[in-house]
Formats: structure tokens, C-alpha cells, sequence
């Protein structure tokens, strides 16, 4: 079986959902949502569709729509909600037109959030490469977690060193679809990722591949390129990739 550990399921086309569900892959989605109304939306959907959870989240590209409020419904859609199964994506962006204050109020909401309800984080971390020390993700986080244990990076896309810092703590490091982009940095990740912390996603239907949208069918191909990159044989990839998403998101059936 193969984990899309990071796909906005919610996010594609009635036509692109449909024909998934037609198909009836053998893939397990972690559904990811950016605000309310996505975040209902994935809900929904995992409660039709048994290959389906759901993440809760709350992009920094939403942050200036944060209240007390929305905090209050993510709470009630956890404590209603069977296969919620982690809090994300939530995190800081430079790119983002909220101040970085109000990113950071809202990312810290969201990470008391999932320790009040014991739900790992999926993190959403984007720094201006001309500016990298403009914030830090990790100071943030290290004010509510003593471990990385629960937290995952999704679509990474750093260097090996700020790998290997967040991998000493135990986080979970994501690779997306932009492998297949052969930028030296993730490459160079990619290889030295201990296979403990590592998980596969697609960011679909954001991640974009040669200019065309992306769907959870094309995990497959971060799978196959991931083997051959790690000299792996796919069916290892495969139990070694599935063992890593139980253990952090436990809920998994």
C-alpha cells in the first residue's frame, strides 16, 4: 500500500475526486486542509471515503482570518471527528500578506491546539532564500514541544544540515512531487534522510508537474523516483514508508 502523507484531496476538481475513486488505487490519503472551509470539507470526505483522513489546518495565507472562533471549530471538528489524525498545515511564510506576528499567533494556536488533543503537526515552513534567518520555525515550535516525535515537514526542501538538526529530535521529514524537479539541495536530503523519519506525499494539486496539476495518483512516481535515489526495492519503500506514517499518525487503521 502507498501513504500520500500530504495531499489536499479536498482541493481537487469534483471530476479529478471522482476519477480517484473510480480507479480504487491502493493508496491511503492524509488529507490536508488550509482554512474552515476546507478543513469541513475534508472532514466530510473522510467520512465517506474509508482511504481518506484528515489534517486540520490553517495556511499562513490565511492568517489574517484567525479568530477565537475558528479556533473554537477546529476543537469541535476534533472532538466530533474519528479520523482527524493530525493538526496541518500550519506555519510561518514569507510569502504570506499577514505580518509575521500574526503568523506566528496563529501557527502557536494552532500548536497548543495539538498538544491539548495529543495530534501530531504537519508543518508548513517557507523562508525567503534571500533572507533564510528572517524567522525561525523551530524557535516557535520549541516553545510547545521538548521532541519532534509528532512533527512532520512537509515538502521539503532544505539542506542537509537543517535536516539532519531537525532529524536528531525525531521529526519526520516529508519529500513531495518536487523531487522529480532534480534541485541539488533535496536530492542531497533525500539521500541522507535517516529511512526511520522519512515519508512520501504529492501536495496535490499544488505541487505542480511541468507546468500541469497534480492529483494522489502520481504518488507513485515520488515512490519510484525515491527507490531508485535510496537503492531501495519499491515493496521495501512501501513498508518502511507505512510503519513511519503509523507511528506518527497514529490514528491509522
Amino acid at each position: 500500500m502507498l501513504i500520500d502523507s500530504h495531499c489536499h484531496f479536498n482541493s481537487l476538481s469534483r471530476a479529478k475526486r471522482q476519477e480517484f475513486i473510480s480507479l480504487k488505487p491502493d493508496i491511503l490519503l492524509i488529507d490536508s486542509s488550509i482554512d474552515v472551509n476546507s478543513s469541513l470539507a475534508s472532514v466530510h470526505l473522510s467520512r465517506e471515503y474509508d482511504f481518506i483522513y484528515s489534517s486540520l489546518g490553517f495556511h499562513p495565507f490565511c492568517a489574517d482570518n484567525f479568530s477565537d472562533e475558528v479556533l473554537t471549530s477546529y476543537r469541535k471538528l476534533i472532538d466530533d471527528g474519528e479520523r482527524i489524525v493530525s493538526i496541518g498545515e500550519v506555519g510561518l511564510d514569507y510569502k504570506a500578506e499577514a505580518t509575521l506576528d500574526k503568523q506566528v499567533l496563529v501557527f502557536s494556536s494552532f500548536l497548543e491546539l495539538a498538544k491539548e488533543k495529543e495530534l501530531p503537526v504537519i508543518i508548513h515552513n517557507r523562508t525567503d532564500p534571500a533572507n533564510p534567518d528572517s524567522f525561525d520555525v523551530l524557535e516557535v515550535i520549541d516553545r510547545y514541544f521538548g521532541n519532534y516525535k509528532k512533527i512532520v515537514f512537509h515538502c521539503f526542501s532544505y539542506s542537509t544540515q537543517f535536516l539532519t538538526k531537525i532529524a536528531e529530535k525525531g521529526a519526520f521529514i516529508s519529500f513531495s512531487l518536487n523531487i522529480l524537479r532534480n534541485k541539488t539541495d533535496i536530492i542531497e536530503s533525500l539521500k541522507a534522510c535517516p529511512l526511520n523519519n522519512l515519508l512520501l506525499e504529492t501536495d496535490s494539486p499544488y505541487m505542480r508537474i511541468k507546468g500541469e496539476s497534480s492529483t494522489p495518483l502520481d504518488i507513485d512516481k515520488v515512490y519510484s523516483y525515491t527507490a531508485d535515489i535510496r537503492a531501495l526495492k519499491q515493496d521495501e519503500l512501501k513498508e518502511i514508508v507505512l510503519s513511519n506514517a503509523k507511528r506518527v499518525f497514529s490514528k491509522l487503521a
